[in-house]
Formats: C-alpha cells, sequence, structure tokens
C-alpha cells in the first residue's frame, strides 16, 4: 500500500497537471497509466462500500447487465458468480485494464477507452460511475450524463458515487439539469475518509435505450 503522505502529496502534484493534459487523449491515458504504475490507487482495492452497488442494482434488475465506466481496476467490486449475468468495465488507462483483466473473474470484458467518447450499442441494466465524475469538466459531465440513458435496458439504472457529501449539492444540480430523477441517495464510506453519497438516477422512458446504432430493444451483452 502506498503510504497516505506521498499519496496525498502526488494528488497535489497531479492535479493542475490532471487539467493541463485531460483535452489530449493521448496525454491523459498516459498520466493515469503513470498514477497505476506507481501505485497510486492500490490502496482502493481494499476499501469498503465495493458491495454496495451490487446489493442496490438486485433490488430491481436480478441478473444484471452491469457498465462501469471509470473503472480502474474493480478489485473493490466483489463480482462473485450469481451476482450478475455480465459485467463490462471500461477505463482511459491500459495498465489498469490489465490488472483487471488479470483478476480472472467470469462473465466479464474490459475495454480500454475515455469514457467522455464511449460508445456502445449494447445496453445495460445499471451503469457505474464511481469516483469518476469529478474528474470532468461540468460540460463533460453533462454531456455524459445526458448520453448514459441511451445505454439502459428498459429497467436500466445509472448510479453515480462521490466520496465527499460536499459535492452532493452541485453533483444534484448537474444531475437534475440533464433531466434525470433521483430514485434514491444513500450514504456511502471509503475507507476512514468522508462520508460520501451514492445517487441511483432513472432517466425518461423516451430517452432510454436509443442511442447510437440501437435497434430498439433491451437487448445487452449476454
Amino acid at each position: 500500500m502506498t503510504n497516505p503522505l506521498v499519496r496525498a502529496v502526488a494528488r497535489l502534484t497531479m492535479m493542475p497537471l490532471r487539467i493541463l493534459v485531460r483535452p489530449n487523449r493521448r496525454m491523459n491515458a498516459a498520466l493515469w497509466n503513470a498514477q497505476y504504475a506507481l501505485g497510486l490507487w492500490r490502496y482502493l482495492d481494499g476499501m469498503s462500500d465495493g458491495g454496495m452497488p451490487l446489493s442496490l442494482i438486485a433490488r430491481w434488475a436480478p441478473d444484471p447487465t452491469i457498465l462501469d465506466l471509470g473503472c480502474g481496476t474493480s478489485a473493490n467490486l466483489p463480482l462473485a458468480p450469481g451476482r450478475y449475468r455480465h459485467y463490462h468495465g471500461v477505463d482511459i488507462s491500459r495498465r489498469a485494464i490489465d490488472q483487471a483483466r488479470a483478476i480472472g473473474r467470469p462473465d466479464t470484458s474490459f475495454e480500454v477507452a475515455d469514457i467522455r467518447t464511449f460508445d456502445t450499442t449494447d445496453r445495460f441494466d445499471a451503469i457505474l460511475l464511481r469516483e469518476v465524475i469529478y474528474y470532468l469538466s461540468e460540460s463533460e459531465s453533462a454531456t455524459l450524463l445526458r448520453r448514459l440513458p441511451g445505454m439502459l435496458t428498459a429497467r436500466g439504472r445509472i448510479l453515480v458515487q462521490v466520496y465527499d457529501v460536499a459535492q452532493a449539492g452541485e453533483l444534484l444540480r448537474l444531475v437534475r439539469s440533464c433531466g434525470l430523477a433521483v430514485a434514491e441517495e444513500l450514504p456511502t464510506h471509503l475507507g476512514p475518509g468522508p462520508s460520501g453519497v451514492f445517487l441511483v438516477l432513472t432517466a425518461p422512458a423516451a430517452t432510454v435505450g436509443r442511442g447510437t446504432g440501437d435497434p430498439g430493444d433491451d437487448a445487452a451483452r449476454p
């Protein structure tokens, strides 16, 4: 596990660098690859609340198909057989995706892609944005949130997690401006850090499953 002080210094150092390189996909990917190579995110692998999204999803979508955008290594998500039909993880870091694939869990697939431009003709019962949204600008976040309903099945939901409850108000404003409704708002904790929030979002029926190239049915990745 990386020393907490080292992590804090590295994050402060990289914050302005992230803002600088974010518009350039290759530079952005290289920066995230460097962070995973240095092990700066390894401490998240054992963090708590990894089971919360799966428990929430089970309420409305037994045997779900799941899309995890900005998945990282996904190691702290307990993808035990029987809890899902298929899981697809997407991250801009090839190192993170290589680590995720190496875990070798059944019925999973992974893809190296920028979530800002990611698109698919598959449809999912749940789309996860765990500790991801604040790495995007407000306009990028809004564009993404408006596109996601097109990747949902008819029973689909979007789950957004942020580590700091102080950001919840701004996130709620953004969510509602994108035409999404909050079905549930739950507290969450990542280790000894501050209390965060988990939002379960629904989209207007007219926008669900109507993404680019969608044939109009609810079929998802088998």
